[in-house]
C-alpha cells in the first residue's frame, strides 16, 4: 500500500493510523529518491558508476586502511561494530543501514534531495520489527556479522573458519564457536551505544546486513519487518513539489540539519545560510 502526500499535516494523519503490534517495534526509513534501494553503501558502486566496482570489493582494505590512518579517532571502540558505526558517520562506505525511531527523522531524509527540477518524490519506508529479533551491539550476533567488513570479497566461511574466529576472539575472548550458519545470511536490526551524539540526535539504530549468495551480495531485509497492510507492505511517497514545504515545517518543528548533524562544522555550514532573522 502506497500513500503519496505533499504536507506534514497528511504525514501526521497516516502516522496516527500505524500502530506496531504487541512485542514489535516501529522503525522508519526515508530516502529522497522513491527508486532508490534500501541496501548499504558497502554494496553500491564506486561513485554510484555501473562501470566501477562495488565498494564491497575492498571492504576489508577500506576497514583497515581507515583504523591504519586515523587510529585516534577510533579509542573508544571496542568492537567492530563500533568501529562501524564510527565509519557510518564519517561517511565510510559500511554494511550498516540507517533507520530510525522517530518518524520526522525519516520524513527529513525523504526530502532533504533531489529536490527542484529534476528532482524525484521521495519515500519513507515503515518496518515493524519483533522485539525478541532486536538486537544490542554487544551481542555475539552482532560480532559475528560485524566482522565480516575484516574478510576479503572471496570469504567462504567454511574454508575461513579459523580466521573468521580468530577475528572475532580478537574482540571476545571468551566466544565459543557457536556461529550459526544462517546468521552470515541475514540482516538484523541492532540497537547501537547513545554515545554518538549524531545517533541521539537521529533516534537511530542500524540494519546490520550478512552476506547474499556470495560475500559480495547483501541478505536481504526479511519480509517480516515491513510493516504490512492489507497483506501489503505500507510505504509512504512524499511528492517532489511538497518537499520544500515540508522541510521549513520540519524546522519550524526543530528538524533541521542543525539538530540532526550536531558536530559544529555541520551546525555552522547550516548557519551560513540562514537569513539574518532566523539567526
Amino acid at each position: 500500500m502506497k500513500v503519496r502526500l505533499g504536507a506534514i499535516s497528511t504525514f501526521i494523519k497516516e502516522l496516527k493510523k500505524i500502530k506496531a503490534k504487541n512485542g514489535y517495534t516501529l522503525f522508519f526509513r526515508g530516502h529522497s529518491d522513491e527508486n532508490y534501494v534500501a541496501v548499504p553503501s558497502i554494496f553500491r558502486h564506486v561513485d554510484n558508476d555501473k562501470k566501477k566496482d562495488k565498494y564491497i570489493i575492498n571492504e576489508d582494505r577500506l576497514y583497515k586502511s581507515m583504523v591504519a590512518n586515523c587510529p585516534s579517532d577510533f579509542h573508544g571502540c571496542n568492537s567492530a561494530f563500533d568501529h562501524l558505526v564510527k565509519m557510518q558517520h564519517y561517511g565510510l562506505p559500511t554494511r550498516l543501514l540507517d533507520i530510525t525511531s522517530n518518524p520526522l527523522v525519516a520524513l527529513y531524509f525523504a526530502c532533504c534531495e533531489h529536490n527542484g527540477k529534476g528532482g524525484s518524490d521521495g519515500e519513507v519506508i515503515i518496518y515493524e520489527i519483533p522485539d525478541e529479533e532486536i538486537k544490542f551491539y554487544s551481542g555475539d550476533t552482532v560480532s559475528v556479522l560485524s566482522n565480516l567488513a575484516k574478510m576479503p570479497s572471496t570469504f567462504d566461511y567454511k574454508m575461513e573458519k579459523d580466521k573468521f574466529l580468530h577475528e572475532i576472539k580478537y574482540e571476545k575472548p571468551y566466544f565459543i564457536d557457536g556461529i550459526k550458519y544462517s546468521h552470515l545470511y541475514t540482516v538484523f536490526c541492532v540497537k547501537p551505544k547513545l554515545d554518538n551524539p549524531r545517533v541521539i540526535k537521529q533516534s537511530g539504530a542500524f540494519f546490520l546486513f550478512g552476506m547474499g549468495s556470495s560475500k559480495i551480495e547483501p541478505a536481504d531485509i526479511p519480509d517480516h519487518f515491513l510493516f504490512k497492510v492489507g497483506g501489503g507492505s505500507k510505504t509512504i511517497k512524499i511528492a517532489l513539489n511538497g518537499k520544500a514545504t515540508i522541510l521549513e515545517e520540519l524546522k519550524e518543528l526543530g528538524v533541521s540539519p542543525a539538530s540532526l548533524f550536531p558536530e559544529i562544522e555541520k551546525v555552522a555550514e547550516y548557519l551560513k545560510k540562514q537569513p539574518k532573522g532566523m539567526l
